[in-house]
């Protein structure tokens, strides 16, 4: 039966008294819990970035000092947050809106957009969302002439891909901004966007790793695991620090630039390592939600769905931590991570027994898939830190070598695609 109450929340961030309605419910264990329909009160204003006076309702269910939002990435809710932004979208100067529709993206052929005309190369990928394009600047006035770009295609258009780059500019250091994919231009038509970008000449992790495969070793060397490991570790912490989770961390989404060709030095603690991490569109800004808040829904990626996912619990980061594992699985033993339940301790399928290293790794695996819950959040800096260690005292004598082997795999590679 629907109530209106006057409920009083113990939560840290909206402490106090506030007018919602609720209905009680029962979970699946038959235990009872109160299902809120809240307003959009100051507190809630306050931390989504919203205006007085807003009609929105937003649907939290309270439980275990978590407000529960079913889909993060749901259309209209992605929407509203679009629209009701302390600093629009298109006050940011890179930022352009047409009432035409999306041009015919055609090979080999010249394309304009606004001011900015392209040479169009080659498609260099295609995913679920988007198709990505290699294109040359063809403007004799623009300091980036003949310099090649990348084009993020994509039906219907998805300017909130290009809202998270901005915030990742606006709240990360500069000194470690080059570690994201960075947009030169965001142009945006009735039926469909492009996301002009940095390119990355060398493909993605996932390519470097396939190469193994057509080789004796047929797995990463574990000096070169440990190094992009103890990278995409700070990387994805950095990410969380400005309350950011990417949501689709996977191998094909860590890319090698011309960073890593130059970078000879292969300093455990540089900046310019060449790896960064791409594809934003199903980022979470956690900035624009209650603080506390986790989610029930399933990621679309097959095999990327985090513990919580599967087992129905809420989560957050929780998601982040289970891309990383399954990245430094795919660089460990050449495969995608399976997981299975071990007299209720979940890890991955696949022999450590082995592997270099096996009982840091398993720790570490296990350290990664069985998060308590989304207050209980494993250390990123200090898994790091273990894996820095490690890399210091056995592999930093021979990392130069294989990361020179690499390059040269990297460029006779992308040879081979041309």
């Amino acid at each position: 039966k629907m109530v209106t109450a006057v409920s009083k929340l113990s939560h840290s961030s909206l402490q106090g008294h506030c007018i919602c309605t609720s209905e009680i419910r029962k979970d699946k264990c038959g235990s009872s819990y109160l299902y809120y329909v809240m307003p959009r009160y100051s507190e809630i204003q306050e931390y989504m970035g919203v205006p007085k006076g807003s009609l929105l309702v937003l649907r939290l269910k309270y439980f275990r000092n978590l407000f529960l939002v079913e889909n993060p990435w749901n259309k209209e809710l992605i929407c509203k947050f679009l629209s009701e932004l302390p600093k629009p979208l298109h006050t940011y100067a890179n930022y352009f809106e047409w009432k035409s529709a999306l041009p015919f993206i055609k090979l080999k052929a010249e394309l304009s957009l606004g001011s900015s005309s392209f040479h169009v190369d080659c498609l260099v990928g295609e995913g679920a969302f988007a198709q990505v394009y290699q294109a040359s600047v063809l403007d004799a006035s623009n300091p980036r002439n003949n310099q090649k770009v990348t084009f993020k295609v994509q039906k219907p258009a998805n300017p909130w891909e290009f809202y998270i780059a901005t915030q990742l500019v606006e709240r990360l250091n500069p000194s470690i901004q080059h570690l994201y994919i960075h947009f030169y231009s965001a142009h945006f038509f009735q039926n469909g966007s492009i996301l002009v970008g940095e390119l990355y000449n060398y493909g993605t992790l996932l390519n470097a790793i396939n190469i193994y495969k057509k080789l004796p070793e047929k797995v990463m060397p574990q000096a070169l695991a440990i190094y992009f490991a103890v990278k995409i570790l700070y990387m994805v912490e950095e990410l969380h620090s400005c309350k950011i989770i990417h949501g689709d961390i996977k191998p094909d989404n860590f890319i090698l630039g011309e960073r890593f060709l130059d970078n000879d030095t292969c300093d455990i603690d540089s900046l310019s390592h060449g790896l960064t991490l791409i594809d934003l569109g199903q980022s979470i800004d956690m900035k624009l939600f209650p603080e506390g808040t986790a989610f029930t829904a399933k990621c679309e990626t097959s095999g990327f769905q985090c513990i919580e996912m599967l087992t129905q619990k809420p989560w957050n980061y929780q998601t982040d931590y289970f891309g990383i594992a399954a990245t430094v699985y795919c660089m460990l033993f050449g495969t995608y991570m399976q997981v299975k339940n071990d007299n209720g301790i979940w890890k991955p399928e696949g022999a450590f027994r082995r592997l270099a290293n096996a009982d840091l790794w398993k720790e570490f695996f296990e350290s990664m898939l069985n998060i308590p819950n989304c207050h209980s959040l494993p250390s990123l800096g200090g898994m790091r830190k273990r894996l820095k260690d490690l890399f210091c005292k056995s592999y930093a004598k021979e990392i130069k070598f294989l990361r020179n082997r690499l390059v040269v795999l990297l460029i006779e590679h992308k040879r081979s695609r041309k």
